[in-house]
């Protein structure tokens, strides 16, 4: 006698529910190993861009420097009544980065300061913004901007803005610099590097503490600070009753110092809150001392473009002597290794 057998049904089977559960946790622990790699990837291809926009501000200063035989100062032009109306010199090298028309219309300008804040001041230009750097806070402050990450190395002295002869940098305020004038070697002097927008917040690192003058007269070497009066500096600022101001890194058409330049009395990504002497009620534009390190989101340290065009990745632990002489284009000191 012949038995008859069920025949199996075709198809699939479904996944029961501790399977699916396993799937799920597969795949949340790929997604987990893969996002670092992914933000690394990002970091490395926004820290690439940075570097090429300081490269072209490079070739753009010395495009510059081939036609007039020197460096801008950055207190390139007064445009109104007021001493703070003025431009740095990035506006000066707009030709050489391809603006030539905005240049233009600044010159248009040159005595109108409200077109000039309120309008070409505030174009944004991806050659003066990095990837990485966070938006300033609160654009739509006064002085503040689309921001600027990008400023010019002034040198290693704690003052800014207004000490005429004394920056020892590539870029002073009151004149022009030849390349003959950095005998210590173009490769051997920073030209410019990396700035953070304010907050709106009062937040560090992305904002000016202020402080006041007495702690920057008393530093006995103005160009070589040292390592305990940085902190004196720092720690008094951190904390000082006169303020926090949040418009450093916004305009990079504005000659303010923290707008458009830095220093290298203090190591990349200092510490301390970059820091201010005696500020006028506007904002930090008119103050004669001052700690402005280059600082940037990228990790580890900041992307420095060199008087001869090449760029470095500069770290957090550069040796401060090494960083200090870097900035100084006439110290006649060897560097350390960095």
């Amino acid at each position: 006698m012949l038995s008859l057998s069920k025949p199996a049904r075709g198809g699939s089977r479904a996944f029961t529910l501790i399977e699916l559960l396993v799937v799920i946790a597969i795949i949340a622990i790929l997604i987990g190993l893969l996002l670092p790699a992914v933000q690394k990837v990002r970091e490395s291809a926004a820290r690439m861009k940075c570097q090429n926009n300081l490269k072209q501000l490079g070739i753009a200063m010395h495009s510059y420097h081939d036609t007039y035989q020197y460096f801008p100062r950055n207190y390139a032009r007064q445009v109104g009544a007021n001493v703070w109306e003025a431009l740095s010199a990035s506006y000066l090298i707009l030709p050489y980065v391809e603006q030539g028309p905005l240049f233009n219309q600044f010159e248009a300008n040159a005595t109108n300061w409200g077109v000039t804040h309120d309008q070409l001041m505030k174009t944004n230009l991806s050659v003066f913004r990095c990837p990485s750097a966070p938006p300033p806070g609160n654009p739509s402050d006064y002085w503040s901007g689309p921001g600027s990450n990008y400023g010019w190395s002034t040198g290693s002295s704690v003052e800014t803005v207004w000490a005429g002869t004394r920056f020892n940098g590539m870029i002073a305020y009151q004149s022009d610099r030849r390349m003959a004038d950095v005998t210590d070697g173009l490769s051997n002097t920073l030209l410019a590097s990396e700035l953070l927008s304010g907050s709106g917040a009062s937040k560090y690192p992305y904002d000016v503490f202020f402080t006041n003058n007495g702690l920057f007269t008393a530093v006995v070497n103005k160009n070589f600070p040292t390592q305990a009066e940085l902190d004196a500096i720092g720690s008094a600022a951190k904390t000082a009753p006169s303020g926090v101001r949040s418009n450093n890194g916004g305009m990079w058409a504005w000659y303010a110092a923290g707008q458009s330049t830095l220093t290298t009395a203090a190591p990349p990504n200092w510490q301390w809150p970059t820091a201010g002497g005696d500020c006028c009620p506007g904002g930090a534009h008119d103050w004669g001392y001052g700690i402005i390190p280059p600082r940037s989101a990228h990790t580890g340290g900041v992307n420095g473009l060199l008087g001869d065009g090449s760029v470095r990745f500069l770290q957090d632990s550069i040796d401060l002597i090494t960083f200090q002489r870097l900035g100084n284009r006439s110290d006649g000191q060897p560097l350390g290794n960095y």
